[in-house]
């Protein structure tokens, strides 16, 4: 499993640099700051429910809910999202609407060396609404894509019982398909590096994300991001039944 792994992380960093190579057309800087809460609450050994939030401003905002089925170090999770998206380049107003049925599969390593790796493989079902000479419309045009993300988090002191110190690198790959992608089967390609904390039930960490997105035939925006994401698993369920 660990080979395997390797080999997919090895094979899809090379794909990510070439697709890097090719963007070399026009690429427009710009700046932003990532918030994100993300939730999980156990309803039993084998099921919790996943909740979350983002907000990037004048990029994006999207609100995520789903169902994860847990085995050992592999979790299934299928839901539903809602998004506001900018208008236009020319109208960063996030009034575009898009809504996002999605599934995922991710599995965990965790070595002796204190460093453990995450990937992450998902399918998003992307109705977006239209975009006419600048104005929204009513139609909801149908697109496929996939995500392939990896990580990996060194933690520092991991048997400190106080705010274990940690880092962590990861990038992910996002691909469109379907009747209605014409020019960027390539959508984005993600890579950060984050500092954080992990207390009793709650992960902060920080850092810096390059995001670089296609948005026309020749034509991407690479965005230099300020990440700060905050994990909270919520023991609701489990008290419940605990205290039965």
């Amino acid at each position: 499993m660990f080979k395997l792994r390797n080999t997919i992380v090895l094979y899809f960093f090379l794909v990510s640099l070439v697709s890097l190579a090719q963007t070399n057309k026009s690429i427009k800087a710009n700046k932003q700051i990532w918030f994100g809460y993300m939730t999980s609450a156990p309803i039993n050994s084998h099921y919790s429910l996943w909740n979350d939030f983002h907000f990037v401003l004048k990029g994006f905002w999207v609100a995520r809910t789903g169902l994860t089925r847990h085995w050992d170090n592999v979790a299934v999770t299928g839901g539903f999202a809602y998004l506001g998206l900018p208008v236009s380049s020319n109208n960063r107003s996030l009034k575009r609407n898009e809504y996002r049925p999605w599934a995922q599969i991710t599995w965990n390593t965790t070595t002796r060396s204190h460093l453990s790796f995450n990937t992450r493989i998902r399918y998003d079902a992307r109705f977006r609404q239209k975009v006419s000479e600048g104005e929204l419309t009513d139609d909801y045009p149908f697109t496929n894509r996939l995500r392939f993300a990896f990580s990996v988090r060194y933690t520092f002191n991991p048997d400190a019982k106080n705010l274990p110190l940690f880092t962590q690198i990861g990038s992910e790959f996002l691909l469109n398909f379907g009747k209605e992608v014409t020019y960027n089967t390539f959508d984005q390609f993600r890579i950060n590096a984050t500092i954080g904390i992990r207390m009793k039930r709650i992960t902060i960490q920080s850092g810096y994300m390059y995001r670089l997105v296609q948005i026309g035939p020749y034509a991407f925006t690479g965005n230099h991001t300020l990440l700060c994401w905050v994990n909270h698993q919520i023991d609701w369920f489990h008290s419940e039944v605990t205290q039965k």
